[in-house]
């Protein structure tokens, strides 16, 4: 099969490799509009192409990967209706998570819990409301996707005030945000699904536990997800409650492949909708793909056509991210985050997922001597996943940091902890009927 992925989130290559060792051919482009990347060179198994159009009419009998939801996908979705076969979402289902205030009121139209909220037009209306409450509230920005590094969850007013101040004298602007009252936590919980051309895929129901602190003990600034725990499910309480509401509307508006849905448990054990993610996501997608069986790319194209092939495990799967400074952040210099040696990759190639990676030559040592040798090199910041599956969280622990610490390269970075927290939050899950199948 043809396979030509558009890749606009830089977490293509490891699908890329995996669909050219079943046998398919496969294109990459790396659409980054803002600055060159170099991941993915060097590797012979796939082909790299600087624009994805004409290479549409090769793919169209077999498969097109959209791994975004942001740049292309209004252009892609005409080539959709014109029957092109694009996994990924369309315009209206990415625009559920891109406009968070859209995406909440998506929510409450579908009768989906959301915590109460305000809404402001500038920070300094915001700032103006904050100075009059008596209790912490969480700011988030309502719309441009940018902005969503300015959520800010603050304990009182005070400290919301003086980071409003902060931001406001830093010159950020937004067109609209708002203040949403604070939930007295249990847990965040999520649950994803796969939508075809009939529905989501019975029966495969993602639960996942994000860690989403830079260090150990959810210490730090925010990384998106440093790990993250997930489970495949027959059925899910969250699920039915938050996923299967939304079903219907999505298939209207043509969404295809991976919808997610984040919620806060409370003490109580009820649910509370965060917001969406309308496309792969970050490290989900590698630990999807870890618990996914047979052919990479086959039940994709099976789910355009309202098929369900998808076979996978149902044990507990665990993502850890490894990472080079100066992660989080992107300085902008190729020279500190590219060529740096990685070793060890190779002996478990099932449980290391390449992100900023390219194949390379450089120094390395054979029979006692330095030589020249190929070698996998990094080509950015977020280098790698690593996974383990097991019956249990702990199992899962030890097969995905038997991975992590056989891979190696410069002042690598990554968590101790993944899935520590999550053992200790289970029982009081269980007892609201919330991922019950994890032990």
């Amino acid at each position: 099969m043809n396979i030509l992925i558009v890749d606009t989130e830089n977490m293509a290559l490891d699908f890329a490799l995996r669909c050219a060792a079943a046998g398919h051919a496969v294109k990459l482009c790396r659409y980054s509009p803002k600055k060159p990347v170099r991941y993915g060179e060097g590797f012979k198994e796939i082909a790299l192409v600087e624009d994805w159009r004409p290479h549409m009419e090769w793919a169209r009998d077999g498969l097109i990967v959209n791994t975004g939801n942001y740049i292309l996908v209004h252009q892609l979705q005409r080539y959709r209706e014109f029957g092109f076969p694009v996994f990924g979402p369309s315009p209206a289902s990415a625009r559920i998570e891109i406009d968070r205030m859209h995406g909440m009121k998506v929510a409450e139209a579908h009768g989906l819990n959301v915590p109460e909220y305000h809404t402001f037009v500038s920070l300094e209306e915001a700032e103006a409301f904050a100075r009059k409450q008596d209790r912490g509230f969480v700011f988030k920005p309502g719309g441009d996707e940018e902005n969503k590094a300015l959520t800010f969850v603050a304990s009182d007013p005070a400290e919301l005030v003086g980071w409003l101040r902060r931001q406001i004298a830093a010159g950020k602007k937004v067109k609209q945000c708002l203040l949403q009252e604070k939930v007295d936590v249990l847990s965040e919980l999520g649950v994803s699904g796969w939508m075809g051309l009939d529905g989501f895929l019975p029966d495969k129901w993602s639960v996942c536990i994000e860690h989403k602190k830079l260090m150990d003990g959810e210490i730090g600034p925010a990384t998106g997800e440093q790990g993250t725990v997930m489970q495949y499910c027959e059925t899910d309480k969250l699920a039915d409650g938050m996923l299967k509401p939304l079903e219907p509307m999505l298939r209207s508006i043509g969404h295809r492949g991976d919808f997610a849905v984040g919620a806060i448990i409370d003490t109580s054990g009820k649910a509370w909708f965060l917001e969406v993610t309308a496309r792969f996501g970050y490290p989900a997608w590698w630990i999807q793909s870890a618990s996914h069986k047979g052919d990479p790319a086959k039940w994709m194209k099976d789910l355009l056509a309202g098929k369900d092939s998808l076979r996978v495990s149902y044990d507990v799967a665990i993502g850890v991210v490894m990472a080079q400074p100066h992660y989080p952040y992107a300085l902008n210099k190729p020279e500190a985050v590219e060529g740096n040696p990685i070793s060890g990759a190779d002996e478990y190639p099932d449980q290391v997922h390449l992100a900023s990676v390219m194949q390379g030559k450089g120094p390395m040592m054979r029979d006692g001597k330095i030589i020249d040798g190929p070698q996998l090199q990094t080509a950015g910041e977020y280098v790698a996943v690593c996974t383990g599956l097991g019956k249990t969280v702990e199992k899962a622990r030890t097969s995905a940091y038997r991975a992590v610490k056989a891979v190696k390269f410069p002042d690598r970075m990554y968590r101790t902890d993944i899935g520590e927290k999550v053992i200790e939050s289970l029982p009081a899950l269980h007892r609201h009927g919330y991922a019950v199948d994890m032990e």
